[in-house]
């Protein structure tokens, strides 16, 4: 019994955690749009999430504080990207951020994203287990993929869904945004081909703080 509410303490805890630095972000975000100079300290901001959130080492309560952060920095990354517009979107009222191949990373931002919103809509979280990715905006790709990356990544190019995974090598193959550690620190790259003949519009601010692969 002592176990269980030291557990849901636990849990609850960590909810605060992640929601505190959801809006801590957002918090920031919000007032640096209304000055000429936001976009350019919004991405110290975020280089700075990236480079010392993770500085840690390795552990299970590593790895999820990992999945924290990057969506934390998924969410306002989404501010300095346009999506295609020749893209056909069914239902307009909610950001599907789909999952590839993984319930457990389904689960993890079902918790994170209770409540919040991408770019003005209310975020939907799906776990999509074939390459049929119809009604998705953007889509996680986990190491599960990896035999079947070429597929999963022309649907994606064909429906103008963005993709972003945190695996080694996922970037110079055509991943959109994918997360990576530099030493004890995280980062991220961008694959500006693959952006670009997609039809995504990024912002240069985010490409002054990203490793630009090909």
């Amino acid at each position: 019994m002592r176990q269980t509410i030291a557990n849901k303490g636990i849990t609850s805890l960590r909810h605060q955690r992640i929601d505190g630095l959801i809006r801590k972000i957002d918090l920031q975000l919000g007032r640096l749009f209304n000055i000429k100079r936001g976009l350019s300290i919004l991405c110290l901001i975020l280089l700075s999430y990236c480079t010392s959130a993770l500085s840690t080492p390795q552990s299970a309560e590593v790895s999820s504080q990992s999945i924290n952060v990057q969506a934390a920095l998924i969410k306002n990354f989404t501010h300095l990207i346009e999506w295609p517009k020749t893209r056909l979107v069914k239902d307009n009222t909610e950001f599907n951020l789909c999952t590839y191949q993984s319930k457990k990373l389904e689960q993890q931002f079902k918790t994170i994203f209770t409540n919040k919103q991408i770019k003005g809509k209310q975020v939907n979280i799906l776990s999509i287990n074939s390459t049929d990715f119809k009604g998705c905006d953007l889509i996680y790709i986990t190491d599960s993929s990896k035999k079947l990356l070429s597929r999963v990544l022309e649907s994606a190019r064909t429906l103008g869904i963005l993709t972003i995974s945190a695996q080694d090598g996922y970037g110079e193959q055509g991943i959109h945004i994918n997360f990576y550690k530099s030493g004890q620190n995280m980062a991220f790259e961008l694959n500006k081909h693959a952006l670009d003949s997609a039809g995504f519009q990024v912002s240069t601010q985010l490409y002054r703080y990203a490793r630009i692969v090909k």
